[in-house]
């Protein structure tokens, strides 16, 4: 089962777990009520508004931090677009016999990032192409290198080297944003924290004469969603909110290059 396939059951079993928690909240707060007198119950409304401000500081960063991973692995893909076109027009700095070898392996490259984005969810496929990547880029750093020093003019080195190890830099950087997720002690904490705010929230309903179920399906419904909605943002290559717009600027560019 895929990550998201996963989150999707988690979320379910979120939203059945926060309307039982709310049932078993009712319940517990009609018993507590036959045996209490009004005045003794007049501090619950403190500690119910203190769960509820923490569980919604607990979404927010949660939601923050997902969301913060998720627009830096988008910028990463327009940093590396811009340092691999700008490393591919400086080729033309280096002597003209060494630029169509050096030109291929750069093809080589663009098109292994494609293929990245592409398989990056299969971490069968995912280790033989980053070996592979990292051997081109050694091979280009090293051709090029050789080229300019055997060009001689230092402004060949100092224009051509500074984006193509920043393209190289950026394609480390996005390898390992795709493995930074949110910790899942954090989500553990959430789930947690949801259901406790549901066992308030249908103890606050125990002196009604009768519970809103609207009120009851509303709640658990979309503290389900957000949690979903975090682990979509965590999963950019499936679900909903993924950055496949951006993984088609580096296609465009294999395409320019050819």
């Amino acid at each position: 089962m895929n990550p998201l396939a996963q989150a999707a059951v988690l979320a379910a079993v979120l939203f059945l777990a926060l309307i039982l928690a709310q049932v078993i909240g009712l319940w517990i707060g009609r018993r507590r009520l036959a045996r209490l007198a009004k005045e003794e119950t007049a501090g619950f409304g403190a500690v119910d508004g203190a769960v509820f401000a923490l569980l919604g500081l607990l979404i927010a960063f949660t939601f923050t931090g997902a969301a913060s991973r998720f627009e830096h692995r988008r910028d990463l893909i327009v940093q590396q677009v811009n340092a691999l076109g700008t490393t591919w027009m400086r080729i033309d700095l280096l002597p003209a016999p060494d630029q169509e070898p050096i030109r291929d392996l750069f093809r080589q490259y663009v098109a292994g990032l494609v293929e990245a984005g592409r398989i990056s969810t299969d971490p069968e496929q995912m280790p033989a192409l980053v070996a592979k990547m990292h051997g081109l880029e050694a091979e280009i750093w090293s051709k090029s290198v050789e080229s300019a020093m055997r060009d001689g003019r230092p402004q060949v080195a100092s224009l051509l080297l500074p984006p193509m190890n920043e393209s190289f830099d950026l394609t480390n950087s996005r390898f390992a944003a795709s493995r930074i997720k949110g910790h899942q002690a954090v989500i553990a904490l959430l789930v947690g924290f949801a259901v406790l705010a549901g066992l308030l929230a249908g103890h606050a309903q125990a002196a009604n004469s009768r519970p809103d179920p609207l009120h009851m399906l509303v709640f658990a419904a979309l503290l389900s969603l957000t949690l979903y909605f975090i682990l979509d943002f965590e999963y950019p290559r499936l679900g909903q909110i993924t950055v496949d717009r951006y993984d088609a600027f580096l296609a465009e560019l294999l395409t320019t290059i050819k």
